[in-house]
């Protein structure tokens, strides 16, 4: 008799989310814990979902996701500590730099329990760390940035525009988005110095939270009204509200502003679809122009399978970077059109300097 490995399906109820697969041999069981507002913040946790995807056509698992996600660090400690407790569990990931003291408590207090988190560095022998060079994907979208915002027809010239990028972040003092803000301004610093370029960064804007697009629509149609060529969004789920002010701003600008768009770079996911005209149908071209990625998906399968296989990275640091590939900018599906040669090359020149010198000490 051939029995074969089938998902059966995802169930939402009271105790949790629960993804079972049927297999003759008990299922690895796997504990997911992320915070609020959890898997469709369009990037960082969307992206650990395909990791999960993919590891389940490849190995027998079962996920447990708490159904009510953690608010809070505190709020964040109490659920693994209660993971912790059943004792069930052969691994219990974290998603998220923001878990790395909740992890870091539970973890010491249980040191038999294997535990893993994707975007920090937390030296227990029981957890498996991985982190990100965001400011290496950073630095490409920021010279991205700086030939866009340079661009004539792409700042409406006609109306006194020069060439200025915005960036509009989540939180102030974020550890996981400052490197990667940082990296793009050095992007768009050493594409203007190498290239003669004149454009200017304004001061960063702050939504307040990961999951507010009521705000991130305010915001975006205001920076563009005022003059922003481009905007740098590392938002996650507030992304909505960037494409609600994106196209608010876009029909806002004047008959004399001919050409003008208004472009943004996504950040941590590919998102170049949900600035074309119809996300679920997208087709060129697209106002975003460009995503910042970071591999979270790489992350989580790697350390989950060498899990299973009894290779648990223990008190060892998994880097993602752009040698291995673990983070990157995405390859222009729906932008190309506006993309130059010399901006091309550019990436290129810049991609092989990062990889000889991930300091990011710009030359």
């Amino acid at each position: 008799m051939i029995i074969s490995l089938i998902i059966i399906g995802i169930i939402f109820g009271g105790v949790g989310t629960m993804i079972l697969v049927a297999n003759p041999y008990e299922p690895s069981k796997i504990a997911v814990v992320v915070m609020s507002p959890g898997f469709g913040d369009m990037s960082f946790a969307d992206n650990v979902l395909e990791g999960m995807n993919e590891l389940a056509g490849d190995i027998s698992v079962q996920y447990y996701i708490p159904d009510e996600l953690p608010t809070t660090v505190t709020e964040a400690q109490q659920e693994l500590e209660s993971l912790a407790t059943l004792g069930i569990y052969d691994i219990i990931l974290a998603i998220g730099a923001e878990m790395a003291p909740a992890v870091q408590t539970v973890a010491t207090l249980h040191p038999t329990q294997k535990f893993g988190i994707i975007g920090a560095d937390i030296p227990l022998d029981n957890v498996a760390s991985s982190v990100f060079a965001s400011e290496q994907s950073g630095f490409l979208g920021g010279v991205v940035a700086a030939f866009l915002a340079s661009e004539q027809p792409y700042y409406g010239s006609e109306v006194g525009f020069e060439g200025e990028i915005g960036i509009l972040a989540a939180q102030e003092d974020d550890p996981e988005l400052l490197p990667m803000i940082n990296g793009f301004i050095q992007g768009v610093q050493a594409a203007n110095a190498t290239y003669n370029l004149s454009v200017t960064i304004t001061d960063i804007n702050y939504i307040g939270s990961w999951n507010n697009t009521a705000q991130a629509q305010i915001i975006t149609e205001l920076m563009f009204g005022s003059g922003i060529s481009l905007i740098f969004a590392p938002v996650r789920a507030s992304m909505p509200g960037v494409r609600a002010g994106m196209i608010a701003a876009e029909a806002a600008f004047s008959p004399l502003e001919i050409g003008r768009m208004p472009l943004v770079i996504a950040a941590e996911g590919d998102q170049d679809y949900f600035g074309t005209v119809d996300p679920d149908i997208p087709i060129a071209p697209s106002w975003i122009a460009t995503s910042t990625l970071a591999r979270t998906d790489l992350a989580f399968y790697d350390i989950v399978n060498k899990t299973m296989w009894n290779e648990f990275p223990s008190n060892e640091l998994l880097e993602y970077n752009l040698m291995n590939g673990g983070v990157n900018i995405t390859e222009f599906q729906y932008s190309s059109t506006y993309m130059t040669e010399e901006m091309i090359a550019a990436l290129v020149f810049y991609r092989d300097w990062i990889v000889n010198n991930p300091s990011l000490v710009i030359p």
